[in-house]
C-alpha cells in the first residue's frame, strides 16, 4: 500500500502535463498579398487538436490571406483570436490546403504546426471594394 502512495505522485506528474505543440520551422513561400478578399467561416468548425485540446472556428469568424507555406494558404483571423494549445499557448493562423485545415502557422515562432487529421473548413470570398 505504501508503494502505491509513493507511485501515485510520479503518475500523476508524468500524465498529468499537456504535451507540447509540434512546431516544424518554415519559410513564407508567398507573402502576404493586399487584401483584396476577406474570407469567412459559414459555419462553426470544430477542431481537435493533437495536443488533446479543442478549438472552434466560430461561424462568422473573417480572415485575410496572409502568405503562404508549402503546406498551403495561412489565413490571419480579423475579427477574432485563435490559439492552439499544448504545454504552452500560442498565437496561430489557420493554414488551408484546398478547402482543408490541415494546420497552424505559429507567427511568432515562425513555424507551422500539423494536424494530424484535416478538417473541412467551407469559407465564403468577399471581395473588398478598391
Amino acid at each position: 500500500m505504501n508503494k502505491m502512495w509513493v507511485l501515485l505522485p510520479i503518475a500523476l506528474g508524468l500524465f498529468g502535463c499537456a504535451s507540447e505543440v509540434t512546431r516544424h520551422p518554415v519559410d513564407l513561400s508567398r507573402a502576404r498579398q493586399p487584401p483584396d478578399k476577406l474570407f469567412f467561416a459559414s459555419q462553426t468548425v470544430p477542431v481537435r487538436l493533437d495536443s488533446g485540446y479543442e478549438r472552434s472556428i466560430k461561424a462568422g469568424t473573417e480572415f485575410v490571406d496572409a502568405g503562404g507555406i508549402a503546406q498551403g494558404d495561412i489565413l490571419k483571423p480579423t475579427n477574432a483570436n485563435f490559439t492552439v494549445e499544448g504545454a504552452h499557448m500560442h498565437e496561430a493562423y489557420l493554414v488551408v490546403n484546398r478547402g482543408r485545415l490541415v494546420g497552424f502557422y505559429l507567427p511568432v515562432e515562425k513555424s507551422f504546426s500539423p494536424l494530424s487529421t484535416s478538417v473541412a473548413l467551407p469559407l465564403e470570398i468577399k471581395e473588398l471594394r478598391k
